[in-house]
């Protein structure tokens, strides 16, 4: 068995190997002399479309996830070039031979500074033990907590502490990470878990530095530069809200004397048009685009790059509240048949996204590349959800929708909810007129900024939300766990007893192949249930400006990562 679990990892490893080869580390368009990009020296600008939350235990956004990923060192990362596992605050690691039990040697001569660069404390184990107490604090409602519970005991300490009616009484002293010492730092797991150290890496387990944590206090903790501080490459000195982002280079980084760049200038736009101007006139070195504008760039013979991070595309549904029409299954699923993906495709992004066969994207099977092939194959060959629109199949299921709720087709009261930017915007407008056309549904459009998007779609005061989620770790987990009951990032009040059950058990199946058979199982239901309704596969299109000779990486798991930019003399 544990060759197999072995084989297993290495499988995972390898894909992920895979994906890295294929990104763009070197500017193709160096000495073009076209975009020479930013003039301020030893400095870039890049696109960030959300920066709303910087506390790292409560962080949800892969462009946040990304900046985190500059100004803090989990205990280890993924490598820039190679996409594989590479030492970060730990230096070195063991495992027990049952694989339960890690243990971390944390890198001695870290240190934390404040927003203005100044030294005030070492790096120890302890930031870590502490930081994931806040993350399994219930008080701090972190959507993430789940990542935690993969520690011994964290679930029954979570359950306890929230209160969770007949829970026994556990104590976080109970859960199973701690500090041997102050460079020692020990896990203990629930249960075996072969890709654990993708855990580790993964941005809400950065580790916080207690004493100043208790000094900002934790209701200001993680709301401007100078009530973070930071143990990674770059440390924040400037924020301002829905709009930039300020890093500057950390001289006390361990790594400090292999980064070139100085700072790194975190732009947001929400015109698409906008940003394509601001980088043609100099004032940009990286944003993605659109696929007009690809077109537009590959005319005048500049390459721009590509990659695919595993982002899936969809359509949150509230699920729970039946004063909302689109709480009827019925509904969900003619509004799915309803939609021509292609369509929605070629009209609003003109790339490479691909219409959603399934949920999961950019993970690997256990004896195919993907995990996906293994869903179209359990369903007949044939996706989960159609490409084009499937009219008959759409007015079938409005028909019994209609009679369940007691409405005409015109009483039907849908909003699609749309976070800020020209691209969101007119991929509603799409849909809403494709809901028109084929159901004669007059759906409502409502944009909001992320920041308020986040607030309501936490609430789940919508109907339907536009959305997208991007993989944390090479594992179905990822993307599935998220429908359970009480997943923090499950924000549709979706809840399935026999889908539970299957998550719970591929958590301790050791037997690979029958553990995906409980992911396709799960996928089945989703397409059954539609608490979401899968929209497309994201295949992201973007340049950088010649000033980025290489070193920078935008690879599957971590959006942005450019600590190791080289730049142009």
């Amino acid at each position: 068995m544990k060759n197999r679990l072995f084989a297993w990892l290495l499988c995972l490893v390898m894909l992920l190997s895979v994906s890295a080869v294929a990104a763009a580390a070197t500017n193709p368009n160096a000495g073009l002399g076209y975009y020479p990009g930013t003039s301020e020296k030893g400095a870039i600008s890049v696109e960030c479309s959300t920066m709303s939350v910087m506390n790292p235990f409560l962080q949800t956004y892969s462009t946040e996830f990304s900046i985190n990923r500059h100004i803090w060192d989990c205990l280890v990362k993924l490598d820039s070039v190679t996409n594989q596992i590479a030492p970060a605050a730990a230096e070195s690691w063991t495992t027990s031979e049952d694989g339960l039990t890690w243990t971390f040697k944390i890198r001695e001569g870290m240190k934390w500074v404040n927003s203005k660069g100044e030294v005030i404390g070492d790096v120890t184990a302890h930031d870590f033990v502490f930081a994931w107490r806040q993350l399994l604090n219930p008080e701090n409602a972190a959507e993430y907590y789940a990542f935690a519970t993969v520690f011994k005991n964290a679930q029954a300490y979570y359950d306890y502490a929230s209160g969770v009616e007949g829970a026994p009484e556990v104590m976080i002293e109970d859960v199973g990470f701690r500090a041997e010492d102050d460079y020692t730092l020990v896990c203990e797991l629930e249960n075996y878990l072969p890709y654990f150290l993708q855990y580790v890496k993964f941005e809400v387990m950065a580790p916080v530095y207690e004493p100043f944590y208790n000094e900002v206090g934790a209701d200001k903790f993680g709301t401007s530069p100078d009530t973070l501080c930071y143990s990674g490459a770059f440390y924040m000195t400037e924020w301002v809200l829905e709009n930039r982002i300020t890093t500057v280079k950390n001289p006390y980084w361990w790594d400090a004397e292999n980064v070139e760049l100085e700072k790194i200038n975190w732009v947001k736009y929400t015109d698409t048009n906008a940003k394509y101007n601001a980088f043609l006139g100099g004032e940009m070195d990286l944003i993605d685009i659109t696929g007009d504008q690809r077109a537009m760039f590959e005319a005048e013979g500049y390459a721009p790059s590509s990659y695919q991070g595993g982002y899936s595309f969809y359509l949150y549904c509230v699920v729970d509240d039946p004063s909302r029409d689109i709480s009827n299954k019925n509904l969900r699923k003619a509004i799915s048949y309803a939609f021509d993906r292609q369509q929605i495709i070629d009209t609003v992004f003109k790339n490479d996204n691909k219409p959603s066969p399934s949920f999961a994207f950019g993970i690997a099977g256990v004896n195919t590349e993907t995990f996906s092939e293994v869903v179209v194959a359990a369903n007949g060959g044939e996706p989960l959800y159609p490409v084009n629109s499937n009219e008959e199949l759409a007015k079938e299921y409005f028909a019994k929708a209609l009679e369940e709720l007691g409405k005409t087709a015109e009483e039907i009261d849908i909003t699609f909810m749309t976070s800020e930017s020209t691209q969101n915007e007119l991929y509603s407008q799409v849909m809403q007129e494709q809901l028109r056309r084929v159901l004669g549904i007059e759906a409502k459009i409502e944009v909001l900024t992320i920041t308020e998007s986040r607030a309501r779609r936490n609430a789940h005061d919508y109907d339907l939300f536009a959305g997208g989620w991007g993989p944390d770790y090479n594992d179905p987990m990822t993307d599935l766990d998220l429908w359970q009951t009480d997943n923090g990032n499950n924000h549709t009040g979706y809840s399935n007893a026999e889908y539970d059950a299957l998550i719970e058990q591929a958590r301790v199946e050791l037997d690979p192949v029958a553990r995906e058979q409980l992911f396709v199982e799960c996928e089945k239901i989703i397409a059954e249930d539609l608490p979401v309704i899968p929209m497309y596969w994201r295949y992201e299109d973007f340049v950088v400006s010649e000033k980025m000779v290489d070193g920078y990486a935008r690879l599957p798991f971590q959006a942005y990562n450019l600590i190791y930019t080289k730049l142009a003399d």
